[in-house]
Protein backbone atom coordinates (compact mmCIF):
# COMPACT_ATOMS: atom_id res chain seq x y z
CA UNK A 1 0.00 0.00 0.00
CA UNK A 2 1.76 3.34 -0.89
CA UNK A 3 1.64 5.62 1.64
CA UNK A 4 0.75 9.61 2.05
CA UNK A 5 3.96 11.49 3.04
CA UNK A 6 2.02 14.00 5.00
CA UNK A 7 0.17 13.46 7.96
CA UNK A 8 -3.95 13.37 8.34
CA UNK A 9 -3.69 16.80 10.08
CA UNK A 10 -1.87 18.20 7.22
CA UNK A 11 -4.23 16.92 5.18
CA UNK A 12 -7.32 18.11 6.86
CA UNK A 13 -5.25 21.46 7.43
CA UNK A 14 -4.85 21.71 3.71
CA UNK A 15 -8.63 20.77 2.59
CA UNK A 16 -9.37 23.87 5.01
CA UNK A 17 -7.09 26.15 3.35
CA UNK A 18 -7.91 25.56 -0.06
CA UNK A 19 -11.71 26.38 0.79
CA UNK A 20 -11.06 29.24 2.99
CA UNK A 21 -13.74 27.15 5.17
CA UNK A 22 -13.52 28.12 9.08
CA UNK A 23 -13.30 24.20 9.76
CA UNK A 24 -13.28 20.72 8.34
CA UNK A 25 -16.52 19.92 8.28
CA UNK A 26 -17.39 23.47 6.84
CA UNK A 27 -14.31 22.35 3.91
CA UNK A 28 -16.34 19.00 3.00
CA UNK A 29 -19.25 20.48 3.22
CA UNK A 30 -18.29 23.07 0.48
CA UNK A 31 -16.22 20.26 -1.50
CA UNK A 32 -19.25 18.43 -2.14
CA UNK A 33 -21.52 21.37 -2.69
CA UNK A 34 -19.10 22.14 -4.96
CA UNK A 35 -19.12 19.30 -6.97
CA UNK A 36 -23.06 18.95 -7.54
CA UNK A 37 -22.80 22.47 -8.63
CA UNK A 38 -20.40 20.76 -11.43
CA UNK A 39 -22.98 18.23 -11.97
CA UNK A 40 -25.81 20.72 -12.56
CA UNK A 41 -23.93 23.23 -14.79
CA UNK A 42 -23.11 19.62 -17.01
CA UNK A 43 -26.88 17.99 -16.56
CA UNK A 44 -28.90 20.06 -16.00
CA UNK A 45 -31.50 20.29 -12.79
CA UNK A 46 -31.17 16.66 -11.12
CA UNK A 47 -34.23 14.69 -10.23
CA UNK A 48 -33.32 11.95 -7.44
CA UNK A 49 -31.81 10.08 -6.59
CA UNK A 50 -28.55 11.28 -8.06
CA UNK A 51 -26.26 8.91 -9.59
CA UNK A 52 -23.10 8.33 -7.60
CA UNK A 53 -21.20 6.55 -10.37
CA UNK A 54 -21.50 9.93 -12.80
CA UNK A 55 -20.77 11.75 -9.65
CA UNK A 56 -17.73 9.58 -9.61
CA UNK A 57 -16.57 10.66 -12.99
CA UNK A 58 -16.47 13.97 -12.08
CA UNK A 59 -13.66 13.44 -10.13
CA UNK A 60 -11.74 10.96 -11.97
CA UNK A 61 -12.68 8.26 -10.59
CA UNK A 62 -12.63 4.96 -12.62
CA UNK A 63 -15.21 1.70 -11.85
CA UNK A 64 -13.32 -1.06 -11.09
CA UNK A 65 -15.13 -4.85 -11.78
CA UNK A 66 -12.54 -6.04 -9.16
CA UNK A 67 -13.71 -6.35 -5.50
CA UNK A 68 -11.85 -4.61 -2.44
CA UNK A 69 -9.02 -6.08 -1.00
CA UNK A 70 -8.24 -3.85 2.24
CA UNK A 71 -12.37 -3.30 2.93
CA UNK A 72 -15.50 -4.74 3.38
CA UNK A 73 -17.45 -2.32 1.58
CA UNK A 74 -15.18 0.16 -0.86
CA UNK A 75 -11.64 1.66 -1.52
CA UNK A 76 -10.41 4.09 -4.18
CA UNK A 77 -6.72 2.59 -5.60
CA UNK A 78 -3.84 4.30 -7.28
CA UNK A 79 -3.92 3.27 -10.93
CA UNK A 80 -1.03 3.06 -13.02
CA UNK A 81 -1.83 6.32 -15.08
CA UNK A 82 -2.30 8.59 -12.69
CA UNK A 83 -5.45 8.29 -11.68
CA UNK A 84 -7.54 6.24 -9.48
CA UNK A 85 -9.94 3.50 -9.66
CA UNK A 86 -12.84 1.98 -6.98
CA UNK A 87 -13.62 -0.88 -5.89
CA UNK A 88 -16.88 -1.60 -4.89
CA UNK A 89 -18.42 -4.46 -3.20
CA UNK A 90 -21.64 -5.81 -5.04
CA UNK A 91 -22.76 -8.20 -2.71
CA UNK A 92 -23.55 -5.10 -0.52
CA UNK A 93 -27.14 -3.65 -0.36
CA UNK A 94 -27.56 -1.33 -3.19
CA UNK A 95 -28.52 1.86 -0.61
CA UNK A 96 -24.78 0.98 0.93
CA UNK A 97 -22.82 0.78 -2.30
CA UNK A 98 -24.33 4.18 -3.10
CA UNK A 99 -23.14 5.51 0.22
CA UNK A 100 -19.91 3.60 -0.25
CA UNK A 101 -19.89 5.31 -3.42
CA UNK A 102 -20.32 9.04 -2.14
CA UNK A 103 -17.73 8.31 0.96
CA UNK A 104 -15.00 7.46 -1.37
CA UNK A 105 -15.60 10.44 -3.91
CA UNK A 106 -15.38 12.79 -0.83
CA UNK A 107 -11.52 10.81 -0.56
CA UNK A 108 -10.93 12.64 -3.19
CA UNK A 109 -11.83 16.43 -1.82
CA UNK A 110 -8.62 16.15 0.29
CA UNK A 111 -5.11 16.79 -1.17
CA UNK A 112 -2.48 13.73 -2.14
CA UNK A 113 -5.74 11.06 -2.13
CA UNK A 114 -3.80 9.39 -5.08
CA UNK A 115 -1.16 8.18 -3.56
CA UNK A 116 -2.27 5.48 -1.29
CA UNK A 117 -5.73 3.15 -0.77
CA UNK A 118 -8.03 4.86 1.15
CA UNK A 119 -10.59 2.18 2.46
CA UNK A 120 -13.96 2.98 4.00
CA UNK A 121 -14.35 1.76 7.43
CA UNK A 122 -17.36 0.55 9.60
CA UNK A 123 -18.17 4.15 11.39
CA UNK A 124 -19.78 2.06 14.43
CA UNK A 125 -16.18 1.20 15.71
CA UNK A 126 -14.47 4.06 14.50
CA UNK A 127 -12.10 6.17 17.38
CA UNK A 128 -13.03 9.28 16.67
CA UNK A 129 -9.72 10.35 18.91
CA UNK A 130 -7.66 8.56 16.03
CA UNK A 131 -6.72 11.24 13.77
CA UNK A 132 -6.73 9.06 10.59
CA UNK A 133 -10.33 7.93 11.61
CA UNK A 134 -11.22 11.88 11.67
CA UNK A 135 -10.71 11.81 7.80
CA UNK A 136 -13.16 9.11 7.68
CA UNK A 137 -15.91 10.63 9.55
CA UNK A 138 -14.85 13.94 7.32
CA UNK A 139 -16.09 11.42 4.47
CA UNK A 140 -19.00 10.33 5.76
CA UNK A 141 -20.46 13.98 6.28
CA UNK A 142 -19.08 14.65 2.76
CA UNK A 143 -20.94 11.76 1.94
CA UNK A 144 -24.23 12.68 3.19
CA UNK A 145 -24.31 16.33 1.00
CA UNK A 146 -23.66 13.83 -2.03
CA UNK A 147 -26.21 11.79 -1.14
CA UNK A 148 -28.87 14.00 -0.23
CA UNK A 149 -28.23 17.09 -1.83
CA UNK A 150 -29.64 20.55 -0.92
CA UNK A 151 -31.89 22.26 -2.05
CA UNK A 152 -33.55 18.79 -3.04
CA UNK A 153 -33.33 17.58 0.14
CA UNK A 154 -34.98 20.17 2.56
CA UNK A 155 -37.91 20.42 0.09
CA UNK A 156 -38.55 16.46 -0.07
CA UNK A 157 -37.84 16.67 4.02
CA UNK A 158 -40.41 19.68 4.63
CA UNK A 159 -43.42 17.94 3.24
CA UNK A 160 -42.64 14.51 5.39
CA UNK A 161 -45.43 14.22 7.59
CA UNK A 162 -44.86 11.06 9.60
CA UNK A 163 -42.82 8.02 10.34
CA UNK A 164 -44.23 5.75 6.99
CA UNK A 165 -42.94 9.61 4.81
CA UNK A 166 -39.56 9.04 6.13
CA UNK A 167 -39.51 5.59 4.89
CA UNK A 168 -40.72 6.80 1.42
CA UNK A 169 -37.88 9.78 1.65
CA UNK A 170 -35.10 6.83 2.01
CA UNK A 171 -36.48 5.04 -1.19
CA UNK A 172 -36.66 8.38 -2.71
CA UNK A 173 -32.79 8.99 -2.59
CA UNK A 174 -32.23 4.75 -2.37
CA UNK A 175 -30.34 5.42 0.82
CA UNK A 176 -30.55 3.24 4.28
CA UNK A 177 -32.98 4.56 6.93
CA UNK A 178 -30.52 5.01 9.22
CA UNK A 179 -28.98 7.57 6.95
CA UNK A 180 -31.60 9.29 5.75
CA UNK A 181 -33.03 9.80 9.23
CA UNK A 182 -29.50 11.02 10.20
CA UNK A 183 -29.60 13.61 7.54
CA UNK A 184 -33.15 14.24 8.10
CA UNK A 185 -32.78 15.81 12.11
CA UNK A 186 -29.38 17.41 11.57
CA UNK A 187 -30.96 19.75 8.61
CA UNK A 188 -34.14 20.28 10.03
CA UNK A 189 -34.40 23.96 11.05
CA UNK A 190 -36.60 22.60 14.47
CA UNK A 191 -35.76 21.52 17.34
CA UNK A 192 -35.33 17.43 16.69
CA UNK A 193 -33.28 14.54 17.65
CA UNK A 194 -32.50 11.48 16.09
CA UNK A 195 -31.87 8.47 18.42
CA UNK A 196 -30.64 5.71 17.93
CA UNK A 197 -31.89 2.62 19.90
CA UNK A 198 -29.99 -1.24 19.52
CA UNK A 199 -30.32 -3.61 22.55
CA UNK A 200 -27.52 -4.03 24.34
CA UNK A 201 -27.24 -4.35 28.39
CA UNK A 202 -26.19 -1.48 30.27
CA UNK A 203 -22.58 -0.95 30.76
CA UNK A 204 -22.15 -1.97 34.14
CA UNK A 205 -23.94 -5.24 33.88
CA UNK A 206 -21.52 -6.21 31.25
CA UNK A 207 -19.19 -7.67 33.22
CA UNK A 208 -21.02 -9.93 35.32
CA UNK A 209 -23.99 -11.33 33.43
CA UNK A 210 -23.75 -13.91 31.58
CA UNK A 211 -20.30 -15.25 33.04
CA UNK A 212 -20.33 -18.51 32.34
CA UNK A 213 -18.10 -19.53 35.34
CA UNK A 214 -20.63 -17.62 37.46
CA UNK A 215 -23.17 -20.26 39.19
CA UNK A 216 -26.96 -19.61 38.66
CA UNK A 217 -29.19 -20.84 41.40
CA UNK A 218 -32.26 -20.77 38.96
CA UNK A 219 -30.98 -22.86 36.20
CA UNK A 220 -31.10 -20.13 33.67
CA UNK A 221 -27.90 -20.52 30.98
CA UNK A 222 -25.65 -17.47 30.77
CA UNK A 223 -27.04 -17.00 27.28
CA UNK A 224 -30.91 -16.57 28.82
CA UNK A 225 -29.68 -14.33 31.46
CA UNK A 226 -28.47 -12.06 29.21
CA UNK A 227 -30.98 -12.38 26.53
CA UNK A 228 -33.48 -11.26 29.41
CA UNK A 229 -31.51 -8.32 30.19
CA UNK A 230 -31.48 -6.57 27.22
CA UNK A 231 -33.23 -3.19 26.93
CA UNK A 232 -34.01 -0.83 24.22
CA UNK A 233 -30.76 1.52 24.52
CA UNK A 234 -29.66 4.79 23.04
CA UNK A 235 -26.60 3.98 20.69
CA UNK A 236 -26.34 7.48 19.74
CA UNK A 237 -27.75 10.85 18.77
CA UNK A 238 -27.66 13.14 15.91
CA UNK A 239 -30.07 16.80 16.96
CA UNK A 240 -30.90 19.88 14.71
CA UNK A 241 -28.98 23.11 15.59
CA UNK A 242 -31.87 24.46 17.69
CA UNK A 243 -31.95 21.26 19.76
CA UNK A 244 -28.32 22.18 20.43
CA UNK A 245 -29.53 25.64 21.38
CA UNK A 246 -32.38 24.42 23.54
CA UNK A 247 -29.43 22.48 25.58
CA UNK A 248 -30.96 19.39 25.39
CA UNK A 249 -28.94 15.98 26.46
CA UNK A 250 -29.86 12.44 25.42
CA UNK A 251 -27.68 10.06 27.40
CA UNK A 252 -26.24 7.35 25.81
CA UNK A 253 -27.28 3.73 27.10
CA UNK A 254 -30.13 5.23 28.42
CA UNK A 255 -33.25 2.86 28.11
CA UNK A 256 -37.00 3.33 27.70
CA UNK A 257 -39.69 1.09 28.66
CA UNK A 258 -41.12 -1.86 26.96
CA UNK A 259 -44.45 0.00 26.10
CA UNK A 260 -45.02 3.41 23.25
CA UNK A 261 -44.33 4.24 19.88
CA UNK A 262 -40.38 3.16 20.22
CA UNK A 263 -41.27 -0.15 21.68
CA UNK A 264 -44.15 -0.94 19.29
CA UNK A 265 -42.09 -0.34 16.47
CA UNK A 266 -39.31 -2.67 17.64
CA UNK A 267 -41.76 -5.41 18.37
CA UNK A 268 -43.54 -5.16 15.59
CA UNK A 269 -41.54 -3.94 12.35
CA UNK A 270 -43.93 -1.11 11.50
CA UNK A 271 -43.06 2.51 11.60
CA UNK A 272 -45.42 4.15 14.29
CA UNK A 273 -45.91 7.67 15.78
CA UNK A 274 -47.35 8.88 18.63
CA UNK A 275 -46.97 11.40 21.75
CA UNK A 276 -45.49 9.88 24.91
CA UNK A 277 -43.70 10.42 28.02
CA UNK A 278 -39.78 9.33 27.56
CA UNK A 279 -37.74 9.20 30.86
CA UNK A 280 -34.48 10.41 29.47
CA UNK A 281 -32.47 11.72 32.25
CA UNK A 282 -32.43 15.56 32.46
CA UNK A 283 -34.18 15.35 28.66
CA UNK A 284 -37.00 13.85 30.26
CA UNK A 285 -40.48 14.89 29.37
CA UNK A 286 -43.25 14.44 26.85
CA UNK A 287 -42.32 14.05 23.29
CA UNK A 288 -43.74 13.64 19.55
CA UNK A 289 -41.87 10.88 18.24
CA UNK A 290 -41.43 9.65 14.79
CA UNK A 291 -40.46 5.61 15.30
CA UNK A 292 -39.04 3.47 12.26
CA UNK A 293 -37.60 0.37 12.42
CA UNK A 294 -33.69 -0.48 11.59
CA UNK A 295 -32.15 -3.75 9.65
CA UNK A 296 -31.34 -5.70 12.54
CA UNK A 297 -28.05 -8.39 12.53
CA UNK A 298 -28.24 -12.31 13.81
CA UNK A 299 -27.69 -11.49 17.38
CA UNK A 300 -28.42 -8.20 18.01
CA UNK A 301 -32.49 -8.41 18.18
CA UNK A 302 -33.99 -7.98 21.72
CA UNK A 303 -35.03 -11.05 24.04
CA UNK A 304 -38.55 -11.93 21.91
CA UNK A 305 -36.31 -11.17 18.28
CA UNK A 306 -37.49 -7.16 18.59
CA UNK A 307 -35.67 -5.03 15.79
CA UNK A 308 -33.34 -1.85 16.33
CA UNK A 309 -35.02 1.81 16.10
CA UNK A 310 -34.74 4.75 15.09
CA UNK A 311 -36.70 7.43 16.38
CA UNK A 312 -37.66 10.87 15.51
CA UNK A 313 -38.01 12.99 18.81
CA UNK A 314 -39.51 16.55 18.96
CA UNK A 315 -39.98 17.80 22.59
CA UNK A 316 -43.03 19.11 23.46
CA UNK A 317 -42.74 19.55 27.29
CA UNK A 318 -39.76 18.89 27.73
CA UNK A 319 -37.89 21.34 30.43
CA UNK A 320 -34.91 23.25 29.28
CA UNK A 321 -31.81 23.18 31.81
CA UNK A 322 -30.61 25.83 33.09
CA UNK A 323 -27.13 25.38 32.51
CA UNK A 324 -25.97 25.15 28.76
CA UNK A 325 -24.07 22.07 28.60
CA UNK A 326 -20.80 21.80 27.06
CA UNK A 327 -20.14 19.15 25.02
CA UNK A 328 -21.01 19.98 21.43
CA UNK A 329 -18.18 18.37 18.97
CA UNK A 330 -14.92 20.12 18.06
CA UNK A 331 -14.58 20.38 14.54
CA UNK A 332 -10.91 19.51 14.63
CA UNK A 333 -8.79 17.27 16.72
CA UNK A 334 -5.69 20.04 16.48
CA UNK A 335 -8.02 23.74 17.19
CA UNK A 336 -7.74 25.95 15.03
CA UNK A 337 -6.95 25.00 11.12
Amino acid sequence: MIQSGRSTEDLVKELVRSTGAIDPLAAIRQKARELIQTYVASFGEPTMPLNMDVLASLRGIVRSDEMPLHSPDAELVPSSNGGVTIRVNVDRPKTRQRFSVAHEISHTFFPDYITKVWCRTDARYRDRANPNEYIEMLCDIGAAELLFPDPWFSKDAAVVADANGLVRLATTYQASREATIRRYAETSPASVAAAFFVWKLKPTQESRIGRKEQRNFFGVTPEQEVCDALRLRIEYTIVSEAFKTDSYFLPKDKSIENDGPIYRTASTGLPAEDECFLDLGQAAGGYRVWAIPLWTADGEAGSNGENAVAAILWPKSVKKPRHRRSGAVAPSLWGKV
